[in-house]
Order: structure tokens, then C-alpha cells, then sequence
């Protein structure tokens, strides 16, 4: 085993770090051969650690979401391949009116992490009365995923948090470059359903 991924097991552990994992089993088409060294990260601070530690040990690695947009070769990746599974929506901000009825919410700005699916985000805003986002992708893509590609998600954020090289920073949704951000969250604005 290669030294960096010995420093990858001291710091986040032998059952987080995974060698020789076949990828068919976390991607839709179900195709690919085996990562050579896997992370599932389950919130942005595991997301931002281990994109910090692959960073400074100068590690190569490739990150996906629900495995909606990828096909892996049967010979796997090479480096590490972090799976983001993060999961957090808040919201972030309401505008709206108090009458006689209560208080009347017309829209929302939410913080969705990138791990989350368009299928879970569009449940969460049925449960808060507000629309959903209408998209192409399918329900198990990721907002991180779906971002670089979905001009109606790209039309409702207002900001994206990201990582480069071992920074976290807000841009525009137009300033987004697939090839050098990691998407770690989007201020999304919603509207209620009525």
C-alpha cells in the first residue's frame, strides 16, 4: 500500500478508507471496475477533509455523486475516488406576508449540500408547501452533478459554495469550471406552490 493512502487510513480510518472497491456497486449503470482507494463522505466537513488531505499528499482523485453520469472503465480508477453522500438542507432565508391567515411564504432560499439528490431535494420542498425543481436528470442525480449541466437548477441558484485547491469559496453559477471546483453546496431560491 502506497504511503499517502497509509496517511488517508491514520486519518479517517480502516473502515472509512477502502481499497480495490468495485465501483459497479455505487454507480446506476452498475458498470466499472475497482477504485484504488474509495471514500464515502457523508457531510461537507468529511467532504472538504478528505479533498483537503488528497490535496496536500498530492493524491489524484475523482469525485461523483448518485453515479447517474459516469461510466467507469472495467480497469477502475487509479488514486482515490471519493463518493459524495452528503445529505444537508437548510433553509437559509423566507420572504413573504403576515395576514389573517398566518404567515404566507412566496419564496425561499435553501443551502443544499451537493451530495443531496434532485429526488430528495424536490420531496423536501414538497413537504414545505413550495415547488419543486423542475430538471432532466434523473431523481437519484446530485445537485453537485446536476449543476454543471441543468440550466433550470443553474437558473434558481444564487451562489455556490465550492473547493479549490484547498479553498472554500462562493462564485456564480456562471463561473463554475467542471475541471477545477468541487461543488460543495448551492444557495438555491424557491418559490411557494401557490
Amino acid at each position: 500500500m502506497d504511503n499517502k493512502f497509509k496517511l488517508l487510513v491514520s486519518e479517517f480510518g480502516e473502515e472509512r478508507i477502502k481499497f480495490n472497491e468495485p465501483l459497479k456497486f455505487h454507480t446506476a449503470t452498475k458498470l466499472g471496475g475497482p477504485a484504488e482507494c474509495f471514500f464515502i463522505a457523508t457531510s461537507t466537513k468529511e467532504l472538504e477533509k478528505i479533498l483537503n488531505s488528497a490535496y496536500e499528499l498530492k493524491i489524484p482523485f475523482f469525485i461523483f455523486g448518485g453515479g447517474t453520469k459516469v461510466l467507469i472503465s472495467d480497469e477502475g480508477i487509479k488514486g482515490l475516488v471519493i463518493k459524495n453522500r452528503t445529505s444537508g438542507i437548510k433553509i437559509g432565508g423566507i420572504k413573504g406576508k403576515v395576514g389573517r391567515a398566518g404567515i404566507g411564504v412566496e419564496e425561499a432560499t435553501l443551502e443544499v449540500d451537493s451530495g443531496v439528490s434532485v429526488g430528495y431535494l424536490n420531496e423536501f420542498l414538497d413537504k414545505q408547501n413550495l415547488k419543486k425543481i423542475d430538471i432532466f436528470n434523473s431523481p437519484l442525480s446530485t445537485i453537485g452533478g446536476s449543476l454543471f449541466l441543468d440550466s433550470y437548477l443553474q437558473e434558481a441558484c444564487q451562489k455556490v459554495k465550492i473547493w479549490e485547491n484547498g479553498e472554500i469559496m462562493e462564485v456564480e453559477v456562471i463561473d463554475l469550471k467542471k475541471d477545477q471546483h468541487v461543488i460543495m453546496s448551492a444557495a438555491i431560491k424557491v418559490r411557494s406552490k401557490v
